[in-house]
């Protein structure tokens, strides 16, 4: 049986593929990536969330490219799938893949194919219960293997529910959804005094006025649980700064050709 794995980052698909290749199943098997994060941006409807991306996060035309290229081929896929094809939908307890699990299941929920989903958060507390991953992208390629057997396949009515939860996700307007009980629509400025008391941190340790926001959004992440992309944390930086909490100096183009200064308010 020919198998479709569904992932959530690019990361994770480039890992799954080797997995595949090193156990030779490439002639059954192949891999697409949904190339999006669910978390952060509208979802109300597909033109505003992508001019909210190109807006805040996509930040020149080659990542818009990708973008546009990776949902092309994300349509083109599913619309000429056979009905004989296994999907399987890999997914961590995060807000993140949690939304695009649900966004698939909609997507092929009137589809003939068998759909799996294998949460990798469960899987690995069966394996490895000491183990923790923010998301399934930091998975070794050879821990996919081993989680195979968690593939737990949905009835129609599961696939049905799970479908209407993504409607029902997408009458909600919020840039900002983080895995809680269940998953949460917060205020997008949720995080910002996390980062700011990253930056007091930094410039702490290192002693320095002028700090790499590299190392900023970097303290930050270690402080949170959900997955939301460098590129949202980046953003709110510059909101920030817009509301005079940091000062920028340099070409905020390239994450590694600027600097910020935390001044307060």
């Amino acid at each position: 049986m020919a198998i479709l794995h569904i992932t959530f980052s690019l990361s994770t698909h480039g890992s799954i593929k080797h997995a595949i290749r090193q156990n030779h199943l490439q002639r059954d098997e192949s891999v697409i990536c949904v190339n999006d994060i669910f978390s952060i941006g509208p979802l109300t409807g597909t033109e505003e969330r992508k001019k909210w991306l190109e807006t805040f996060i996509l930040k020149d035309e080659e990542e818009r490219e990708l973008y546009d290229d990776m949902q092309k081929e994300w349509t083109k896929k599913i619309a000429g799938l056979p009905c004989d094809v296994d999907v399987w939908i890999w997914f961590c307890q995060n807000a993140h893949e949690e939304i695009g699990f649900r966004y698939v299941m909609s997507e092929f929920v009137n589809k003939c194919s068998m759909v799996y989903g294998i949460d990798v958060t469960e899987g690995l507390m069966r394996i490895q219960p000491n183990r923790s991953i923010r998301d399934t992208g930091q998975l070794p390629s050879h821990m996919f293997m081993k989680l195979r057997p968690d593939a737990k396949r949905f009835s129609i009515d599961a696939c049905q529910r799970l479908a209407k939860e993504w409607h029902e996700l997408k009458q909600i307007s919020s840039t900002l959804r983080i895995w809680g009980n269940g998953i949460e629509h917060v205020a997008e400025d949720t995080y910002d005094s996390i980062l700011i008391e990253a930056a007091k941190h930094v410039h702490a340790v290192r002693g320095e006025e002028w700090l790499s926001p590299a190392l900023v959004i970097s303290e930050t992440f270690g402080k949170i649980d959900d997955y939301i992309g460098e590129a949202f944390l980046e953003y709110r930086i510059f909101t920030l700064a817009k509301q005079g909490f940091f000062e920028i100096d340099g070409d905020t183009t390239d994450i590694y050709s600027y600097q910020l200064k935390y001044i307060g308010k």
